[in-house]
């Protein structure tokens, strides 16, 4: 740029009048600061930018220079250095020294533009009176810089535009608006070509950021309506051909700074009723708002503008329309507002465009009579052009009827006698004929080879987008293998993951309850130069809230909020909910942080109303649940785009069923069926779990019977699919509670029966089938049993942890034990219980050693069953030495221990804070809990903010996430990590039997002998037991009191061998 400049302004130095006399220059100078080419690179960036330092021959050796040439050598490279990486105190400070010499326009006006940028930069994401200090001292520097440069100009020159946009741009910095304003106005005056307002369009950015600094989003937006004219053109403006790419970028730059804003508008009625703006001004700014809105997948707010400027009287413009019902049509939960807008539309009997905006419409619906309908229609009107084709193939994908989208295909594009397809198939068609057989929940990964074969011999390379879609069906089916295999191909065909092919991946993980493993991916991301969208960064939160990692989920949310990626839209503040409910939040939190939602920009959906609903449950309040369904149901809510669905109604069965009100949950599973609405898995699920908890035969038989009812339907027939991204087939969630049920009926035969069903069905057994499995052989004491299947669930538990997440080839594979570690929590203490109970107590510090060594980790129970372990292996000592050395310090802890929060990271990623030295003293993260845990914990938080007196304070009204700070401090790691009755009992029963004289015996162990010093020795082991655990002494002693009080007192002697 700056040739063209140097170019357009050859008499401009000759008219300089500089301030400073005239000094003499070595040569070595001039060459040092000959002109040089800058084309724009990042953000704000005008004329000159960072482009890489000019070559080694352009200047001598270092050791050859004087010290003044030093100076401006390194003042050289600093103008090339990327703005990042631009030290501002060290750049003004060199500055200063190279001043005095007589230093070429250009290359001071390109040392102010990296200054300028450099400091916006830096206080991008800060806020605060200290920084907006601190930038004014900047912006200050430039002025000064600005004032010398005014004489030295050509007035009405490409050089003194930009001289106008770098001092726009300098009192945009210190919040001076008004001469920022003046200042472009003056830039704009001057006759230049088009493309040479590139750095009009950065300044305006930067006022727009600057306002929203300095004096919030109202007044940018207000800014924007009040330019419209000169804002809207550059940012409807379009430019192609070489050397346009500076202007195309901060073109892009300006509409996404515009677009934010105006997307983060909570009343936007204000400015389409806003005074000394004509009616055209309010429609082209309501438009805006549409399209702001639509943009950002804050498509229901579009619709309530879109109704404020009909009651208004404003017109929409078509185009705006058809944008916002395109927006509604990317969720599933807004389409049928898509369709209602759609029909209402006006139209003409011909009307090209709206018919085909119905064949994308229905087509993505997945309505076949009404997409083939606008497609015969397009027909009779012209010649469909590609988008409509792909979009006919991609209605019956979406439709699930893969065979009559393949036939369209091979209608459209069949082989001709050459060999090659008609009509030439694109990239788009193929993409929606693998779309369809990706939809389908049994993946025929032939099929979609054929069609990516068949798009080869085209002579056509898969794109990201086709890759996606292949990779998004792999994950939606819970594939992981597959999914990576897919990444592993995108590499080799030489494609670049996305953000979109990262979000689908961590969204996988985070259904495998894998916060480590979703870190882990985002990380590569990041090495690889992806910019996280907000949609990703939502991903990886709701990993963490899935995984129980709450401390990830406030250090994203945190990151979102300062970040700004985009406005918070809905799904960020239902992830947050989510986390409240899976935490145990008191229902009172829950329904506190709805009500802040619905005065929030993001309105609740249906997703929104069954976490209340599930919150309603798991406190007991099913009389608040049912209310709030049929509140819905009867349409009392005023959110138009929430329907039930199968889910809220399938949380309301389930809570009656949990509280044995099995007359009003069969009322609410014949709801379901009235509406039409076909059962899930999970819903089929929760019924069965009702038979299997019966503990009858007769139960169990017509539980089985359900199911055989259920499986016997053809494939093709079944009405229930899997969820999606689950790693249990449909058939797991079916036979799972059949399972538990014969094992808690201590019936192995039919477990193994039951077990061997679920194969013949098409489903491998999962690890929670095999843990079932582990119980009854425990409860049956089939030790030789619990030895075979033991190594069958210790493999699928390291194959569970342990990934190679993409890592660079120069570094080992990275595992995902730790949080996702405790998968074998469950089996372990199954197998603790089982060996000790058989008196094969080597086998535990075996299994124990090893499982460590392989990075899992364990949690409360199992500390708790090692406690029990080591009394059956006659190790009094070191039962009582587990209680009070883990369990007891970790309540503790749990209970007292307060972790500071940042409020303003710089990463979202809990994996790049820093470790503090005390972290191993920090209590284990707990897993996300679920059903009645849930009910109990919220028992317990309730109890324990109750009397906390900031815990409700107003100071916190506006961080939704501060509620959910202390409750992963203090209510689900005090419930878990806790001393057992179970085990408090063995404990005391130990105590009483070492208080009488009695030692305690191994069991198993045979072997009878007479040690007339027992009682003796049983009196010293009770006495150092008091000395060095009192802790652990005091809770079985308190437990003591609580038995008699329970117990009679014969009860009491039978059941602690009291004599």
């Amino acid at each position: 740029m700056l040739d063209e400049l140097a170019q357009g302004d050859e008499g401009a130095s000759a008219k300089r009048k500089g301030k400073r006399p005239q000094k003499l220059r070595s040569r070595i100078a001039r060459s040092a600061l000959a002109y040089q080419s800058h084309t724009l690179q990042r953000r704000h960036v005008s004329f000159a930018t960072e482009t890489a330092p000019a070559p080694a021959t352009a200047l001598p050796a270092v050791s050859e220079l004087t010290k003044h040439e030093h100076r401006i050598q390194r003042f050289q490279r600093m103008i090339h250095l990327p703005r990042s990486e631009l030290d501002l105190e060290l750049a003004w400070r060199t500055y200063e020294q190279v001043s005095r010499y007589q230093l070429p326009t250009p290359t001071v006006m390109s040392f102010l533009e990296k200054y300028i940028s450099a400091a916006e930069l830096r206080y991008e994401s800060k806020v605060s009176e200290e920084s907006n200090h601190e930038l004014a001292a900047l912006a200050e520097n430039a002025l000064a810089i600005l004032r010398d440069l005014e004489f030295t100009i050509a007035p009405a020159s490409r050089f003194d535009q930009w001289r106008l946009c770098l001092l726009a741009r300098a009192l945009a910095l210190r919040g001076e608006f008004a001469g920022a304003t003046n200042a472009l106005v003056d830039a704009g005056r001057i006759e230049l070509p088009f493309l040479f307002r590139t750095g009009i369009v950065a300044a305006y950015d930067m006022i727009l950021t600057s306002l929203v600094r300095y004096e919030g989003n109202s007044r940018a937006m207000e800014f924007i309506g009040d330019n419209w004219e000169t804002i809207s053109r550059y940012m409807r403006y379009k430019v192609f051909g070489p050397g346009t790419a500076s202007f195309k970028r901060v073109v892009e730059f300006l509409k996404t700074t515009a677009t934010r804003i105006a997307a983060e508008i909570t009343e936007p009625l204000l400015f389409l009723e806003k005074e000394g703006w004509d009616k055209k001004r309010r429609e082209d700014v309501g438009c805006f708002f549409i399209q702001a809105l639509s943009n950002t997948n804050f498509s229901t707010e579009g619709c309530e503008v879109y109704a404020l400027m009909q009651r208004l009287g404003l017109n929409v413009h078509r185009r705006f329309q058809f944008m916002l019902i395109r927006s509604l049509a990317r969720r599933p939960a807004t389409m049928s507002a898509a369709i209602e807008m759609y029909k209402s539309t006006l139209h003409t009997q011909n009307d090209l465009l709206y018919e085909r905006l119905g064949l994308y419409l229905y087509a993505r619906d997945g309505d076949t009579a009404a997409f083939e309908s606008c497609y015969n229609k397009i027909r009779e009107l012209g010649t469909p052009i590609p988008e409509d084709t792909s979009s006919l193939i991609h209605g019956y994908g979406m439709a699930s009827d893969v065979e009559r989208a393949e036939e369209v295909f091979e209608e459209l594009f069949a082989y001709g006698a050459d060999g090659k397809r008609a009509n030439n198939p694109g990239i788009q068609h193929y993409a929606a004929v693998i779309n369809a057989h990706a939809r389908k929940e049994d993946i025929n990964q032939e099929r979609i080879t054929f069609w990516l074969a068949d798009l080869a011999k085209a002579d056509k390379v898969p794109n990201e987008f086709v890759f996606t879609i292949v990779l998004n069906a792999f994950a939606a089916a819970g594939d992981l293998d597959s999914t990576m295999g897919v990444l592993k191909e995108m590499r080799k065909a030489g494609i670049k993951p996305n953000a979109v092919t990262y979000t689908i991946v961590i969204t996988l993980l985070a259904h495998r309850k894998d916060p480590l493993g979703a870190e882990a991916v985002f990380k590569r991301a990041l090495k690889e130069g992806i910019v996280p969208d907000n949609r990703m960064i939502v991903a990886l939160m709701n990993a963490h809230v899935e995984g129980g990692s709450w401390k990830g989920v406030i250090r994203a949310y945190d990151y979102l909020m300062t970040a700004r990626v985009t406005a918070l839209s809905l799904e960020v503040y239902n992830t947050l909910m989510k986390a409240y409910v899976l935490i145990g939040a008191p229902f009172n939190v829950v329904y506190g942080f709805f009500k802040q939602l619905e005065r929030s920009k993001a309105k609740p959906d249906a997703y929104t109303y069954a976490l209340l609903v599930q919150s309603a449950c798991d406190a007991g309040f099913m009389s608040i649940a049912a209310d709030i369904y049929y509140d819905l149901k009867e349409g009392k809510r005023p959110d138009w785009n929430v329907d039930v669905n199968v889910f809220i109604l399938t949380i309301l069965m389930a809570g009656f069923l949990q509280r044995g009100d099995k007359v009003r949950a069969l009322g609410v599973y014949r709801e379901i069926t009235e509406l039409g609405i076909t059962p899930t898995p999970i819903t089929l699920r929760t019924i069965l779990q009702t038979y299997g908890h019966e503990m009858s035969k007769e139960s169990m038989e017509i539980a089985e019977q359900f199911v055989k009812s259920l499986v016997d339907v053809p494939k093709e027939e079944r009405t229930w699919k899997k969820p999606k991204y689950d790693s249990l087939t449909a058939l797991h969630h079916l036979y799972g509670p059949v399972l538990s049920g014969w094992s808690r009926m201590k019936s192995p035969e039919d477990t193994e029966r039951v077990l061997q069903e679920l194969q013949s069905a098409g489903a491998e057994p999962s690890l929670g089938n095999l843990t079932t499995l582990l119980d009854v052989y425990r409860r049956t004491f089939n030790i030789d049993a619990v030895h075979e299947i033991w190594p069958d669930i210790q493999a699928l538990g390291l194959k569970m942890t342990s990934r190679d997440w993409m890592t660079p080839g120069d570094g080992p594979p990275e595992t995902t034990r730790g949080i996702k570690g405790n998968v074998l929590c469950v089996p372990l203490s199954i197998y603790l219980d089982a060996l000790s109970a058989a008196g094969q107590h080597s086998e535990i510090a075996k299994v124990w050693k090893d499982l460590r060594s392989r990075g899992f980790s364990f949690d409360s129970h199992n500390w708790n069953h090692l406690a029990v372990a080591m009394v059956r292996a006659g190790d009094a000592e070191r039962a009582f030495e587990v209680v009070e050395r883990v369990i007891i310090p970790y309540q503790e802890l749990s209970i007292t221990f307060r972790q500071s929060r940042d409020s303003n990271p710089s990463s979202p990623l809990l994996s790049d804070v820093e470790e503090q030295p005390d972290d191993d003293e920090k209590p284990p993260s707990v897993p996300a809990l679920r059903g009645f845990k849930r009910h109990a914990v919220a028992t317990i938080s309730g109890t324990q903010t109750k009397d906390m007196g900031d815990f409700d304070e107003d100071a916190h009204r506006n961080d939704p996430a501060y509620h959910l700070h202390i409750l992963h401090q203090i209510s689900p790691s005090w419930a878990a990590w806790k001393a057992h009755r179970a085990t408090l009992t063995v404990l005391l029963s130990t105590v009483i039997n070492l208080s009488q004289g009695r030692l305690i015996r191994p069991i198993g162990e045979t072997i009878e002998y007479q040690d007339k010093d027992e009682p003796s020795k049983a009196q010293e082991v009770l006495r150092r037991i008091y000395e060095k655990y009192p802790k652990t002494v005091e809770l079985v002693l308190k437990h003591n009191d609580q038995e008699k009080q329970r117990l009679l007192s014969d009860e009491y002697n039978e059941l602690y061998n009291v004599t």
